[in-house]
């Protein structure tokens, strides 16, 4: 045998050991728990009492320090039990910042629940392990990797998921919290400096919605389908080579030392009430009628978690006259442009917005999405893509900036709201979630909050010219693709060449 024929053997052979470790084994131990019911005694039930223009409301959050403080709010008034889910939750002054409140919470009696996806947890298993000592705190992890280790050997990774990796390839991308079964928020955001305006590097521009309302125990029955499935796993049952033993009560001094060296932050929330969200609420749009629409969590090899992505294609068939659509990462799938072309058709306008070269945050995604640019003028939509330097964002601290929103606006009152992007990996590979609301007056706030986006001082029109395409803002008009540079040219052309479109 060759020596190279050796070393290939043995890599085989080494897979194949690693294979026989990481497969995650079926865990059917977990205790099946249902959402708290929403008591007429809780605080958030007199706080909506005494509010009542703050009843089946939905309020539009865009500013990023009201999104941390709607939830710390939330957090602060339950009583009785909080639900959350996210796709990620970063370890940073506002991910601990809620990390805090949680445990406060949990200290005066109130169940806590979290779900969190396992994409970007590689680590951290210990002190989420720590954490869910606390008798009234549990914390589970969707769709585990298998081997843990406290350092970020990314490699394990990699190596498990080529051999896993029809399962890995199913992330949980829902983002929701609920607060006694009575309030809820959901939106683009996750947990982390960077979506609550917190970032000395990259603050993404969002958009949530808080609600109430019947569709608040929706999102609860949806959370229980989730946090029951045979992907949710306790997080205490997930195997953990770290060698750093942490119990709760060193996470509550981690927690305070953190917390010491942001004393704006700490103190933007001291300033808050709990009864702000609801009287907050109670300016927000009346809802004519609600409806959660949420991916069926389950994974396997045949299984395409496509709920949303069938419940927006019969909505879109029904516009009239426009449908405005804001997607950070907006690639088309085989039935986007045809619905599209069909809508156009009839004479409906269609308007997008999605981030440029200059202000995605993936490379990757905008060279799939460049791909098809061509087809989306062509087929007569308005498109527009975010400045990398937008003028709405001149007192952000931050060096970049990425739209994050994610909204879809049909006609005059319905209005889809949620964690979805219009691609590929957001419609048919990962869960999603989000509303559909009727609401003339919400859809009026969303539609201004649109063409805000895109005046020319945040936005680049596209549309074609003779050797391409033309991009015109309030900079002026170019020719050539707006990016913060070269180097970010270079890595999209050379992206453009790989054929990965479907899963992004």
């Amino acid at each position: 045998m060759t020596r190279t024929r050796c070393i290939w053997a043995s890599i085989a052979a080494g897979l194949l050991t690693l294979a026989s470790c990481v497969y995650l084994p079926r865990f059917d131990d977990a205790p099946i728990t249902y959402a708290v019911s929403a008591q007429a005694d809780s605080r958030i039930a007199d706080m909506l009492a005494a509010t009542p223009a703050a009843a089946r409301k939905a309020l539009l959050i865009e500013d990023p320090q009201l999104a941390l403080t709607s939830r710390i709010d939330l957090i602060d008034a339950a009583d009785n039990g909080i639900d959350a889910q996210y796709f990620i939750w970063q370890n940073d002054s506002t991910g601990i910042l809620v990390i805090d409140r949680l445990l406060a919470a949990a200290d005066r009696g109130v169940r806590v629940r979290v779900l969190v996806d396992d994409i970007q947890l590689e680590g951290l298993v210990d002190r989420l392990t720590a954490l869910d000592e606390h008798p009234n705190i549990e914390i589970r992890i969707f769709n585990p990797f298998s081997v843990r280790l406290r350092l970020g050997l990314s490699l394990f990774r990699v190596a498990e998921f080529a051999i896993d990796g029809n399962r890995l390839n199913h992330r949980m991308h829902n983002k929701l919290i609920v607060a006694d079964n009575q309030v809820a928020i959901l939106g683009g955001r996750n947990i982390g400096d960077d979506y609550f305006g917190q970032s000395k590097q990259r603050n993404f521009i969002d958009t949530d919605i808080l609600l109430s309302g019947h569709v608040v125990q929706d999102l609860s029955q949806g959370f229980d389908t989730y946090w029951n499935s045979r992907w949710a796993y306790p997080v205490g049952a997930l195997i953990n080579f770290s060698l750093i033993s942490l119990d709760l009560d060193s996470i509550r001094k981690r927690i305070r030392r953190r917390l010491a060296d942001h004393p704006d932050l700490r103190a933007v929330v001291a300033q808050g009430s709990h009864e702000n969200v609801i009287s907050a609420l109670g300016g927000g749009a009346a809802l004519i009628s609600s409806e959660a629409v949420v991916d069926d969590p389950s994974v396997s090899w045949l299984d395409r978690p496509n709920d949303i992505a069938v419940e927006l294609a019969e909505i879109a068939l029904t516009a009239e006259r426009e449908v405005l659509i804001v997607s950070p990462y907006f690639i088309p799938t085989p039935n986007l442009l045809p619905i599209g072309k069909a809508l156009m058709g009839r004479g409906v306008k269609i308007t997008v917005l999605t981030n440029s070269l200059a202000s995605n945050d993936v490379v990757i995604a905008h060279a799939a999405y460049a791909r098809y640019r061509r087809q989306i003028v062509a087929s007569g939509a308005e498109l527009y893509e975010m400045r990398g330097d937008p003028e709405m964002m001149l007192n952000d601290a931050a060096e970049d900036f990425s739209l994050h929103s994610k909204y879809i606006i049909f006609d005059d009152e319905v209005v889809f709201i949620g964690s979805t992007n219009l691609d590929p990996r957001s419609l048919y590979l990962n869960t999603e979630l989000g509303v559909v609301l009727r609401s003339p007056e919400l859809a009026d706030a969303l539609r201004a909050s649109f063409h805000n986006l895109i005046k020319p001082e945040n936005a680049w029109r596209v549309t074609a010219a003779p050797e391409g395409f033309s991009w015109q803002s309030a900079a002026g008009v170019i020719q050539e693709e707006p990016a913060k540079g070269v180097w970010q040219r270079f890595r999209a052309w050379i992206y453009s060449f790989v054929p990965v479109s479907s899963q992004l």
